[in-house]
């Protein structure tokens, strides 16, 4: 059963997704390329303290070239629809091509705004223009994690551990974030222990669902978790096991979409005299949300299923 929190995010999240589609449908004009949302409004999350990220995926290199004149357009949907747009700086408001997206995974050119890009991209990225463009470029990316030839027994490891690296990644780039280059330190701490935390373990299950399939199966049970919001995703995975899990997820987004909580959470640093009694209830809440997603995991897939020792190994 869903929380009473997140049905009307994903209400709220609905409305202005269909807003802004509609918008973009009369602005924009191509087949070469999508814009992609990611983030709350991608995940079904959103609240009116919610940033609408957003990049581009083209074609080519060439077509990415000829796409810089469009985000204005873009910023402008967004803000006649009264949303807030995403930072100047970051992953965000950015053009990729999908042959860049596909190629040098893993090495010196695969940078952090890079790996942001092509896993939120897979793991919670919603089209906002161009959905068969969406789609061409997502079953890409699947097919380069998950190649022919994959045993039947075997898990998707290259998108598995692409992923750790990615989530390891975001938790060390978060004590640069809020000691060098000065974002607030208490809201993203939270968002790291519910929201970034949820959204990995959405892509665990993804992997863990590969196992004991065919490449075929493998990609089509892929490709069909993928295009779930991560607590859709989990909800079809675990079923009624996620709730109490979802329940703490579900007051975690209440709270941060009060403008007076997220004002204090936005004042606290990691000194301890900042620390409010809603900040430190959050955060305690936080740490049984980590014990239920663990808890979780092992109630779905029994101690001999191949991702517990791939979590470790």
């Amino acid at each position: 059963m869903i929380d009473e929190n997140i049905k009307k995010r994903i209400k709220y999240t609905e409305e202005k997704i269909k807003a802004l589609r509609d918008r973009l449908s009369k602005t924009l004009k191509g087949s070469d390329f999508a814009v992609v949302t990611s983030g709350s409004f991608a995940r079904g999350e959103a609240s009116g303290q919610s940033d609408l990220d957003f990049f581009i995926i083209c074609d080519d290199d060439n077509v990415k070239k000829e796409l810089q004149h469009i985000f204005s357009k873009i910023q402008n949907c967004i803000q006649l629809l009264k949303l807030k747009a995403p930072a100047d700086d970051g992953a965000f408001a950015e053009t990729e091509s999908i042959k860049s997206m596909v190629t040098n995974i893993g090495g010196q050119k695969d940078q952090n705004n890079k790996i942001t890009r092509r896993i939120l991209f897979l793991l919670e990225g919603q089209w906002l223009f161009g959905p068969k463009q969406f789609e061409s470029y997502r079953r890409k990316i699947v097919h380069r994690y998950i190649k022919q030839g994959i045993s039947d027994h075997q898990l998707s490891k290259f998108f598995l551990n692409d992923l750790i690296r990615y989530y390891r990644t975001m938790c060390v780039d978060f004590e640069y974030k809020t000691a060098e280059d000065g974002k607030p330190w208490g809201t993203r701490n939270l968002k790291l222990m519910f929201s970034r935390k949820l959204l990995y373990f959405s892509g665990i299950i993804v992997a863990a669902e590969s196992a004991q399939r065919s490449y075929e199966t493998k990609i089509n049970r892929t490709l069909e978790l993928l295009s779930l919001t991560p607590i859709a995703r989990i909800q079809e995975v675990c079923g009624s096991r996620a709730d109490i899990a979802l329940q703490m997820y579900g007051r975690f987004l209440k709270a941060l979409s009060d403008p007076e909580v997220r004002k204090l959470t936005d004042a606290v640093t990691n000194n301890r005299d900042t620390h409010t009694q809603e900040f430190k209830a959050l955060k305690n809440e936080g740490h049984h949300f980590t014990w239920a997603l663990a808890k979780l995991l092992k109630d779905t897939y029994d101690t001999g299923h191949p991702i517990h020792n791939a979590l470790i190994l």
